[in-house]
C-alpha cells in the first residue's frame, strides 16, 4: 500500500518548519508520484534549503537516488545517507549541475524547488532536460511567485490588456512566462514534450517516449 505523502512529511518536517510542501503539492505529488514508489528510480531537487524534502522523498520513494541542490551548505540531517548525493552550488551554474548528471542522472524525476525566478528556472530546464529520460518528470513548483510577492525579483501585477479580435494577450512574465513558452511546444508537439499539467502553483511536464 502507497504510504501518505501527508503523514511522512508530520513525520519528518519539525513543527512550523516553513519549507515544508503545502497540502495541495502533497496531494499532487502522491498521485504523480505513486507509479514511482516501487520502482528503481533517480531524483533531482533542485532547492532543498533545510534538506527535509529529501527526507520526505527518501521515504516515499525508498528505491530512488536522490540528489539534492542548493546554494547553501549541506544541512546535518541528510548527512551519512547512503541513497541522498548533496551538491552544493546555484541552480543556473552549469558547471554544479553538470556535477548533479554526473553522479546520479539520467532522471525519471526533476523538482524545480529552487529560485522561482524565471530566467533562472528557464537556464536550469534547459540545461537539464537532455538529462531527464524518456516518459520522465519535470516539475515546477511555486509558478506563481511572479504574481504573488511584490518584492519578487521578477515581480510584475496580473495585468493584461483586453482580446483583441483573434489575439489573447496574457500574464508573460516569471515563471508562468517560461511556461507558457512551454505550452507553444507543446501544442505543437515540439522539443519532446508529451504534455505540460496545470495544477494549484505548480506544473508537471512529462517527455516524450
Amino acid at each position: 500500500m502507497t504510504q501518505s505523502l501527508h503523514d511522512i512529511a508530520d513525520r519528518v518536517y519539525p513543527e512550523g518548519q516553513h519549507t515544508r510542501k503545502p497540502p495541495t503539492y502533497l496531494d499532487t505529488y502522491q498521485k504523480i508520484l505513486a507509479p514511482y514508489c516501487d520502482r528503481e528510480v533517480s531524483l533531482l531537487e533542485l532547492g532543498v534549503h533545510s534538506g527535509h524534502s529529501l527526507l520526505l522523498w527518501r521515504e516515499f520513494l525508498p528505491h530512488a537516488r536522490i540528489t539534492g541542490l542548493d546554494m547553501r551548505v549541506a544541512p546535518e540531517n541528510i548527512s551519512g545517507l547512503d541513497n541522498v548525493t548533496y551538491i552544493c552550488g546555484r541552480q543556473e551554474d552549469f558547471d554544479v549541475l553538470d556535477r548533479a548528471t554526473a553522479d546520479n542522472g539520467p532522471f525519471d524525476l526533476i523538482v524545480d524547488d529552487a529560485s522561482h525566478i524565471g530566467r533562472l528556472t528557464k537556464a536550469s530546464f534547459q540545461h537539464l532536460f537532455s538529462h531527464l529520460k524518456p516518459g520522465g518528470l519535470y516539475i515546477f513548483e511555486d509558478i506563481a511567485a511572479s504574481v504573488r510577492f511584490i518584492d519578487w525579483p521578477d515581480y510584475a501585477p496580473m495585468t493584461r490588456p483586453p482580446d483583441e479580435g483573434d489575439r489573447f494577450p496574457s500574464y508573460e512574465t516569471g515563471m508562468i512566462g517560461v511556461l507558457k513558452q512551454l505550452v507553444d511546444d507543446a501544442a505543437l508537439g515540439k522539443n519532446d514534450i508529451a504534455s505540460l499539467t496545470f495544477y494549484a502553483s505548480m506544473a508537471v511536464l512529462t517527455k516524450a517516449d
